[in-house]
């Protein structure tokens, strides 16, 4: 498999889905890669205790549902619901490692202007100071409690995107395959397409979306290599479970 290049300024992964359950577990896969990261290798920087995700495609496309995957993945108990109405939803993990804010900017209209006052006013300026890029620091020792990792995940984030850190992981959800059928679940066979770049999940039953990843800086690009290690079938075993 192909490595993600570190030198441009923009990294892509596109992954085929065909349920919400797949779309789910890739949500999970993100979340674990976000609470446990991998020591980083050569030339890359180390991981850090903030992360945003920007969340972008139509009603329907599996926005949630990637948001649910990704609460689990971080360890969050919490029934995770889409805060339409309230905007904002923050959630913690049993152990108080995790802070999750959950954001969603349907509801939301005008311009870039009118938008950041009706964000901030609701102290998103606030979360997004949280998002400091400090290394995450290893324990020196085992009782040492865990460092906080604060996530922001925002769906229809193409309406913030302004207001947001350069430095993000986006998902664009687009309804069709645009290729082959594909799925993430515990009984799939996983496959490679090393001519098209892309990762496939072959189970050929549901609704297919593409989830194409791109992170514009080297921390989410960092984040987004974890992820695509983790679905490479040479070691995906227990990834997707």
């Amino acid at each position: 498999m192909s490595e993600i290049n570190w030198v441009n300024d923009h990294f892509r992964f596109p992954v085929l889905s065909s349920s919400p359950l797949e779309t789910h577990n890739l949500g999970k896969l993100l979340g674990r890669a976000i609470r446990c990261p991998q020591r980083p290798g050569v030339g890359q920087p180390p991981p850090t205790t903030g992360a945003l995700i920007g969340l972008i495609g139509e009603l329907g496309a599996g926005k949630t549902t990637f948001a649910q995957g990704l609460a689990r993945g971080l360890g969050v108990h919490a029934r995770v619901t889409s805060p339409t109405f309230t905007l904002i939803n923050e959630y913690t993990s049993p152990t108080k490692d995790v802070r999750l804010f959950h954001v969603d900017s349907y509801r939301l209209a005008g311009d870039s202007e009118s938008l950041a006052g009706e964000m901030y006013g609701l102290g998103m300026d606030e979360i997004l100071d949280i998002l400091d890029e400090e290394p995450l620091n290893d324990r020196a020792r085992p009782s040492d409690p865990a460092p906080m990792r604060h996530v922001v995940v925002i769906e229809w984030a193409d309406r913030l995107s302004e207001l947001l850190p350069a430095d993000r992981l986006s998902v664009r959800f687009d309804s069709g395959p645009d290729g082959q059928s594909s799925v993430v679940t515990d009984q799939t066979r996983l496959t490679h397409d090393v001519t098209g770049g892309r990762t496939h999940m072959m189970d050929g039953n549901g609704s297919e979306r593409t989830l194409s990843f791109c992170a514009t800086g080297p921390h989410s690009g960092a984040l987004l290599a974890e992820v695509r290690t983790a679905i490479d079938p040479v070691q995906r075993q227990d990834a997707i479970r």
